[in-house]
C-alpha cells in the first residue's frame, strides 16, 4: 500500500508559475493521494458492475447526441410555424452542439472534486425541463434558447461518461473496450437521430412537438435510473468505505495509508469553485496536447454533420432516392461503429498489450494510436471515395460504401484521442476531457452553417473533396503524436509525463 504522505507520481517535486498554483489547490492534492492500488478503488469491482455502469451511461449518450440530428427534421416544420432564414433555423441544430461545448466548463471539474453521480441525475433533469420548453415554445428564439440551455445541460452525457470509464477501467489492458462502447454511443446518437426525427415529423399522430416530447420521457427515466447507480469517483468511494469499516480496529489498522488521509480529506465544493470554473480553461490553454486534439476532433465530429448536410443533395437529387430512404443511408455510421467495435478495437486492444509486455509492463499513452497508424488514412480515402462517386453517374451504394468507412475510420480514431487524454490526465480526465471537447464541438457547431453554404455553393463532388484534402491534417497528427507525445507530454504540466 502506498504512503498517505508519498510524493506525487504524476507531478514533479519542485513545481513553479501556474503549475506551482495548481499543486496549491486542495482538490488537486487530494485527487493526487488516489491510486489504482487502494483496496476500495472502484476499478476492483466485479466486471459485471462496472459494464452495467458504463452501459446505462453510454446509452444516456445516445439519447442525448441522437438530439443533435434529430432536430434536423424540425427545421422545416419550425419555419412553417415561426418563419426565418434556413441559416437562423439551424441555429437550434449549432448552438445545441455549442451548448455541449460550455457545459463541460463546469461540469466536468465539479464532477472531479464532487463527485458524478448527482451531477448526472440533476443536469439530465434540467435537460428534461429545457426540453419541454422546446416542445412549449411560443416563438423560434424560444427554441434556439432552450435548444442551448438542452446542450449545456446535457453535456454530462458526452464529457463526464468518460470520466466514469476512466474511473471504472482507468489505464488497464481492457480499458479500450469500455471506451470504445463510448464512442460508438456517441456516433450512433446523430446516426439514429435524423432517422428517428424523420419518422416522428411524418407520423400525423405525432409531428413536431414529439421530437422534444420524446426526449423528455426518455431523460426522466434515465434520472430516476441514475439516481440508484452508485457513485464511481474513486476519491468518494474510497472515503465512504474506508468510513464504513466495520470495526474502529479496522479504520485505525488504516492510519499509515493513502485511504486513511483519503477518508480525512474533505472538499469544500464553493471553496473550490475556481477549481470547478477554471481548471477546464487551464488545461485547454496550457496543454498544447489536448488543445490540437480538441480541433482536430472537432472536424472529425464535425464530418458527421457536414455529411448529413450533403445526404440530401447526393441520395435524394442525384441518386432519386426518397428524404426517409437518403437519411437511411446515414445509418451506415452505425454499421461503422459496431465493426469498429467488434473487429477493430480488440486487434488494438492486442496491440496495447504487446506494446506494454515490451515497455517493462508499463502502458505508453501513445500506443493507443498504434492501428489509428493505418486506420486514419480512411478518412481521406473514403471522403475521396465518396466525392467522386457521389454525383449519381455509379450506384448510389458506392457512396453509402464509402460513408461506412469513415464510420469505421473517424470514431476509432475518437477512441485514440479520448484514451490517450484519460491515460495522460488521470487524476482530472472529466476536466481534460472537458478541455478536448470544447473546441470539439464549438468547431462541429460551426460545421453545420459551413455545410449549408458549402453545399450551395459547390458540387457535391467538390465539397467533399475539400475535406478529404483537409482531413490530411488529421493524418499528420496522429503521426506527429505517435512519434513526438512523449516529449510533448515532459514538458506538460498537469500530464502524467513518466513511462
Amino acid at each position: 500500500m502506498e504512503k498517505a504522505n508519498r510524493p506525487s507520481r504524476d507531478m514533479p517535486a519542485s513545481l513553479e508559475g501556474p503549475e506551482a498554483e495548481a499543486a496549491r489547490s486542495s482538490a488537486l492534492r487530494i485527487l493526487d493521494l488516489v491510486t489504482t492500488k487502494e483496496t476500495y478503488h472502484p476499478i476492483h469491482w466485479p466486471a459485471w458492475k462496472k459494464w452495467l455502469i458504463a452501459s446505462t451511461y453510454c446509452l444516456l449518450q445516445t439519447l442525448v447526441a441522437m438530439l443533435s440530428t434529430s432536430y434536423i427534421s424540425a427545421e422545416i416544420p419550425l419555419q412553417a410555424k415561426f418563419g426565418g432564414s434556413t441559416q437562423v433555423v439551424a441555429l437550434g441544430q449549432s448552438l445545441f452542439i455549442a451548448g455541449t461545448a460550455v457545459g463541460p466548463l463546469f461540469l466536468g471539474p465539479l464532477s472531479d472534486i464532487g463527485g458524478r453521480k448527482w451531477v448526472y441525475v440533476v443536469s439530465i433533469l434540467v435537460y428534461a425541463l429545457c426540453q419541454i420548453g422546446c416542445a412549449l415554445a411560443l416563438n423560434l428564439p424560444m427554441v434556439i434558447i432552450f435548444m442551448f440551455l438542452s446542450g449545456v445541460a446535457g453535456s454530462t452525457a458526452l464529457s463526464n461518461v468518460a470520466g466514469t470509464i476512466s474511473d471504472l477501467f482507468g489505464a488497464t489492458d481492457n480499458a479500450g473496450q469500455p471506451m470504445a462502447l463510448f464512442v460508438m454511443s456517441a456516433n450512433t446518437g446523430p446516426s439514429i437521430g435524423s432517422v428517428i426525427g424523420e419518422w416522428i415529423a411524418d407520423n400525423p399522430h405525432m409531428g413536431l412537438n414529439w421530437i422534444f416530447w420524446i426526449n423528455v420521457v426518455f431523460a426522466g427515466a434515465f434520472s430516476a435510473a441514475m439516481a440508484c447507480i452508485p457513485e464511481t469517483l474513486p476519491r468518494v468511494v474510497i472515503a465512504r468505505a474506508v468510513r464504513r469499516a466495520s470495526s474502529l480496529q479496522q479504520v485505525e489498522a488504516a492510519t499509515d495509508s493513502a485511504e486513511k488521509a483519503i477518508a480525512q480529506s474533505k472538499i469544500n465544493i464553493l471553496k473550490e469553485m475556481r477549481f470547478v470554473t477554471t481548471m477546464a480553461f487551464r488545461i485547454m490553454f496550457t496543454e498544447p496536447i489536448v488543445t490540437f486534439l480538441g480541433l482536430f476532433n472537432g472536424f472529425a465530429y464535425g464530418l458527421l454533420f457536414l455529411y448529413l448536410d450533403g445526404i440530401f443533395d447526393v441520395f435524394v437529387v442525384n441518386n432519386n432516392l426518397s428524404v426517409i430512404g437518403a437519411d437511411l443511408t446515414y445509418l451506415n455510421f452505425v454499421v461503422g461503429v459496431v465493426v469498429m467495435f467488434t473487429i477493430f478495437v480488440p486487434i488494438q486492444t492486442t496491440l496495447f498489450v504487446r506494446d506494454k509486455r515490451k515497455n517493462g509492463g508499463v502502458s505508453r499513452p501513445e500506443s493507443r494510436f498504434l492501428l489509428s497508424l493505418v486506420t486514419v488514412w480512411g478518412f481521406p480515402a473514403s471522403l475521396f471515395w465518396f466525392a467522386f462517386t457521389s454525383s449519381g453517374n455509379v450506384s448510389y451504394w458506392s457512396p453509402v460504401i464509402a460513408g461506412g468507412v469513415l464510420g469505421v475510420a473517424d470514431p476509432l480514431l475518437w477512441l485514440s484521442m479520448l484514451n490517450y487524454i484519460t491515460d495522460t490526465y488521470p487524476h482530472v480526465a472529466a476536466s481534460a476531457v472537458s478541455a478536448f471537447l470544447i473546441p470539439s464541438f464549438l468547431l462541429a457547431a460551426g460545421c453545420v452553417h459551413i455545410g449549408i453554404v458549402m453545399f450551395d455553393n459547390l458540387s457535391t463532388k467538390w465539397a467533399f473533396a475539400v475535406l478529404a484534402f483537409v482531413s490530411l491534417g488529421v493524418v499528420a497528427l496522429v503521426y506527429v503524436l505517435y512519434f513526438y507525445g512523449r516529449v510533448l507530454r515532459k514538458k506538460s504540466k498537469l500530464a502524467r509525463a513518466q513511462d
